[in-house]
């Protein structure tokens, strides 16, 4: 055989590692779109919150989403490790919410349903207290004004 043309026979060593990267690729296309099927995202997890933690996250959204299919907006849920404190918590919508240190999550809570009754009011505001959520406290001063509680006498979950 002459040197000179090309020749006519298949190098399968080449073959192989040049449709080896294709071939990869379609199996994790492939993958990916099976986990699609079943709601896995491929590059992150994110977990589902509750309303106490999107209260804590102020995720307007999800506490708009949660109330509409029926979540009570007064119901203690657990949030996890690492939103409000380094241990998790059992805590109401509104409890959840001064630890954004804003008063727009309470406003949004107590607009869809959330109920602060004398007690409840009482936690928030001593919650605000230590905080220092000062917009918090001028929010619930503005809202239904009322002699602030002696924080001493009153259980906070953190």
């Amino acid at each position: 055989m002459n040197s000179d043309f090309p020749s006519n026979t298949w190098d399968w060593t080449l073959v192989t590692s040049v449709l080896a990267i294709p071939a990869l690729l379609a199996v994790i296309a492939a993958g990916v779109l099976a986990g699609a099927l079943f709601g896995v995202h491929p590059l992150w997890s994110e977990p589902d919150l509750n309303l106490a933690e999107a209260a804590a996250m102020k995720d307007r959204g999800t506490i708009q989403r949660l109330i509409s299919h029926g979540v009570d907006p007064n119901a203690p849920a657990r949030v996890r490790p690492g939103l409000l404190t380094s241990e998790a918590l059992t805590v109401t919508p509104l409890e959840a919410s001064v630890g954004t240190r804003t008063a727009s999550t309470i406003e949004l809570l107590l607009s869809r349903g959330a109920r602060m009754d004398d007690d409840a009011r009482a936690v928030v505001v001593c919650l605000a207290v230590k905080e220092e959520a000062g917009e918090i406290l001028d929010y619930l001063d503005k809202h239904g004004a009322r002699e602030r509680p002696d924080c001493e006498h009153v259980a906070t979950p953190w």
